[in-house]
């Protein structure tokens, strides 16, 4: 069996120090768009590309923490802000110096900065916590042994206790330096802080039971992100897992569900270009060699439709290109090609030539169908990559084309009949329903 050759991927240090040696490369990194740069760092290691955090803009980077500071603790499970990842971040930005590192907490959105100060330091109002201290209580009496073993400092009014005491040092530095050019903007952060301590504390059982306890809180940070992520392409877990439910009980007929109405709503509805302009110096083609980016236009394989132009299909983030660019066959070629694949695929190939308008449409749909397998499915017990998902649509898609059609053989015309009236993703659910 022939397999593909692997080029030498250069260690992370040396594809650095590629990048940083040559000035139109460095130049090209602040046009990266901020889901590729977050490749490179992830690539390279956080730790060790402080000089790339350094050259972002604060937009790339806003990109970046989208993907960076959220995990799930399942596959297919809802994500998490990650308090801990934003630490290591803010140590890292340090590295540029104290000014860089409060020009960004200025740039970046308040609700995200109030959110990950929240996770990582209890904000208190002293009197507040005094009145508790000096009820000589047993309650009281907790929260004085709690304490002498928390990491404590006092701002003005409030009282400030780490969270998380490995990252301790990180935070209060930050917050210190942010304090001595825009203490107004500190204190409207900790001010934020300390009201949502001071509710959520009410909400658990009083304050002992949150120093000794984990704490998972909805933020509007959370719902922000997502729309952002949304205009994107991408589907959230919660989404993808309600969009798999409803097809696995067979929900929805050949409409279009409610989930996926909202989805291409919520969808901004505009072709999105290709990230050429930030190959300046050739920092594109680094990446590649590196494997930091797909060496084709998509990191998903070539289906057996091709088309012409763009489209802003996309694939978490990534537009669906490969179906869409790829050179034309001969006519002959491509006739035999269509008399054995798969029926859908089929018919997508026909319905490019006879309605490139509607073939956009039903990109985007199988586009949409593959961010929510990789949001909501599982492959070999882990997170599907884009390349897995895709196979898995568009053999579900064949299989709801063939349930569509009925018993006995069927032909391209039909099968382009049934894609014309019938949108790809209650395909899917069709197909999906029958194989569950």
């Amino acid at each position: 069996m022939t397999s593909l050759s692997r080029h030498h991927v250069p260690p992370s240090t040396a594809l650095l120090l590629r990048i940083l040696e040559r000035p139109g490369l460095v130049a090209a990194v602040r046009e990266l768009p901020g889901a590729v740069l977050g490749k490179l760092i992830d690539r390279i290691g956080l730790e060790d590309a402080g000089e790339l955090v350094a050259l972002a803009s604060t937009a790339q980077l806003e990109r970046v923490f989208d993907d960076d500071l959220w995990r799930a603790d399942r596959v297919g499970g809802d994500e998490a802000f990650r308090p801990e990842r934003f630490a290591l971040w803010l140590r890292v930005m340090l590295e540029a110096g104290e000014g860089a590192l409060v020009q960004r907490l200025c740039e970046l959105p308040p609700d995200l900065v109030a959110l990950a100060v929240h996770r990582l330091v209890l904000v208190l109002d002293n009197d507040v916590l005094t009145d508790l201290l000096t009820a000589q209580d047993e309650e009281a009496e907790q929260i004085v042994r709690a304490l002498e073993d928390s990491l404590v400092e006092e701002w003005e009014e409030f009282r400030l206790i780490a969270r998380d005491p490995d990252v301790w040092d990180d935070v209060w530095n930050a917050l210190v330096s942010l304090d001595r050019d825009h203490h107004d903007r500190l204190r409207a952060i900790l001010q934020q802080c300390c009201d949502m301590s001071t509710e959520y504390i009410s909400g658990q059982g009083g304050l002992f039971q949150v120093l000794t306890a984990d704490e998972m809180l909805d933020s509007d940070v959370a719902a922000a992100r997502d729309d952002r992520r949304v205009a994107e392409g991408f589907v959230s877990p919660a989404d993808a897992r309600a969009f798999l439910e409803l097809a696995r009980r067979g929900g929805g007929g050949d409409e279009r569900d409610a989930i996926t109405r909202a989805y291409f709503r919520g969808l901004a509805a505009r072709d999105t270009p290709l990230a050429t302009a930030a190959d300046g110096g050739g920092l594109m083609a680094v990446l590649r060699e590196a494997e930091v980016v797909a060496a084709g236009p998509s990191p998903l394989p070539s289906p057996r439709f091709a088309g012409r132009g763009q489209t802003a299909a996309l694939v978490s983030g990534v537009p669906l290109l490969a179906a869409l660019t790829a050179e034309k066959e001969p006519s002959g070629k491509r006739s035999q090609a269509r008399l054995v694949a798969p029926l859908f695929e089929q018919a997508m190939s026909e319905l490019r030539d006879s309605d490139p308008t509607l073939f956009s449409a039903r990109v985007r749909e199988v586009s949409y169908l593959v961010n929510v397998w990789i949001a909501g499915g599982a492959h070999e017990g882990r997170r599907p990559r884009p390349v897995e998902a895709l196979e898995t649509v568009l053999k579900t898609c064949e299989a709801g084309m063939r349930a569509r059609l009925g018993p006995g053989r069927a032909t391209a015309e039909q099968a382009l009949g049934v894609l014309v009236g019938t949108p790809a993703d209650a395909l899917f659910r069709r197909g999906y329903r029958d194989a569950g």
